[in-house]
């Protein structure tokens, strides 16, 4: 019996994700190759009739900015569904995604979706390095980000297959990155990838990797407590019960000097 109401529960988590019908063949219908703005408006999503609610939730992502998004730990912020309705994993219950503008039907989702590429708390780890198209990933990206996560030496790889998946959790993150740049999706969602770095090379995050992927164009959306590097941001957003903000002047000065304590107190 409880292997059922397991596998009950894990099929429910399943359907939530609203993943398209299967297809016998692969098609990488690339996505807009000169979008300007990902938007959120008005979505809302809730577990159940009395269960937790997220939004109204207006939000515009632009092409080649570095956002961070703060909120208190646990279930009460609705950060986590708010990275999977952003990334289309979750399907707004109310509202719309638009694309420079463009309302996105229960058709055009996938397509959305082509738009991202995440790395997400609890991570599952591929065997596979490959572009977005489903080929092999391009050897020279992989040679050059193998060397600035300093896992040239720790990752065996042959081809486009990684041969030891047995690492660390810190070394996981590093490789399910790799993974992630390898798809070449205009996207990164990165959920606390550096809460399993150590100082050194979380120093090395901030100020070396997310301002190399915005100079190779991409958008970059970081859930991030490291307030130590808010500064870093173009834009500082937060999440608390369900709600989103956008900390500005003294506001994100504020999270800045602390984020930890004026979350966890509520101030």
């Amino acid at each position: 019996m409880p292997t059922l109401l397991s596998a009950q529960v894990a099929f429910r988590k399943l359907n939530a994700f609203d993943l398209a019908p299967y297809q016998p063949e692969f098609h990488a219908s690339p996505s807009k190759a000169d979008w300007q703005t990902l938007e959120m408006r008005d979505v809302c999503f809730h577990y159940g009739e009395n269960g937790f609610k997220v939004g109204p939730i207006n939000l515009t992502l632009r092409r080649g900015e570095l956002v961070f998004l703060i909120g208190g730990n646990g279930s009460g912020s609705g950060k986590s569904t708010l990275a999977m309705l952003l990334t289309g994993l979750y399907q707004p219950q109310f509202g719309s995604l638009l694309l420079d503008g463009q309302p996105i039907d229960a058709d055009g989702l996938d397509h959305w979706r082509k738009h991202f590429s995440a790395v997400f708390t609890d991570v599952h780890l591929f065997d596979r390095l490959i572009s977005h198209e489903g080929i092999l990933a391009n050897p020279a990206l992989l040679q050059q980000w193998l060397e600035r996560l300093k896992t040239q030496d720790k990752l065996k790889i042959e081809g486009n297959k990684v041969l030891n998946l047995q690492l660390s959790k810190g070394q996981s993150k590093r490789l399910a990155l790799l993974l992630a740049v390898a798809e070449e999706r205009d996207v990164l969602l990165l959920d606390e990838w550096a809460a399993d770095q150590d100082p050194h090379f979380r120093r090395i995050f901030y100020r070396e990797l997310l301002p190399w992927l915005q100079a190779a164009g991409k958008t970059v959306f970081a859930i991030s407590h490291d307030d130590h590097y808010f500064t870093h941001a173009d834009r500082l957003l937060e999440m608390r019960e369900g709600q989103l903000t956008e900390l500005t002047g003294s506001e994100r000065d504020l999270a800045t000097l602390d984020s930890v304590e004026r979350t966890d107190t509520g101030l």
